[in-house]
């Protein structure tokens, strides 16, 4: 039941968008009945970010190989095929604007965006420690550094999220976060 509702949300995410989506079309959709739905997810917002969270975490998966390099490249290029080609990328910039006006919605993906970041912050931590990259960055900066590049695309200029401008981001961040050569 619970994919029949999720491939019935990721349906009208990209048909409707999160403004569109009432639970009353995925509960007809999924052939289920409303209380069903309320009964697993309380709102709106919940059930869309179950649906994505659920989504990222089959088609994106944090690799964990001990080569720091070809662990953050993989990262990038996820980041930008699955914004680039799935309901994500399709659905983020309406969930972007709505989560203002809802707070529900925004607290949810704070979270998703969260579980996230601990899973990246610990590949980058782990670069750290075994000298593949300087021993003082800031964690927290190369977060917001490595998803900068995709989201700017994503959500202002609308280029292309392809493996040609992944690759130049990868190449670019990690030129900022090697270890510094000795002197």
């Amino acid at each position: 039941m619970d994919k029949a509702i999720h491939a019935s949300v990721v349906a009208l995410l990209d048909r409707v968008g999160y403004s569109g989506l009432r639970v009353d079309d995925v509960a007809d959709l999924a052939q289920v009945s409303k209380t069903t739905i309320y009964r697993r997810w309380p709102t709106k917002a919940a059930l869309v970010v179950d649906v994505l969270s659920s989504l990222k975490a089959t088609q994106v998966p944090i690799p964990a190989t001990g080569d720091f390099e070809a662990d953050l490249r993989s990262i990038v290029y996820d980041l930008y095929a699955s914004l680039a080609s799935t309901t994500l990328g399709r659905a983020l910039p309406g969930l972007v604007s709505e989560k203002v006006a809802d707070p529900d919605l925004a607290n949810a993906i704070e979270n998703l965006w969260k579980a996230r970041q601990k899973l990246v912050a610990g590949v980058i931590r782990q670069g750290m420690k075994t000298g593949q990259t300087r021993a003082d960055l800031d964690v927290q900066v190369v977060l917001e550094l490595l998803a900068a590049s995709a989201y700017y695309r994503l959500l202002l200029t609308g280029q292309p999220l392809d493996r040609r401008s992944a690759t130049r981001h990868a190449n670019a961040l990690l030129e900022l976060i090697r270890p510094l050569p000795l002197r």
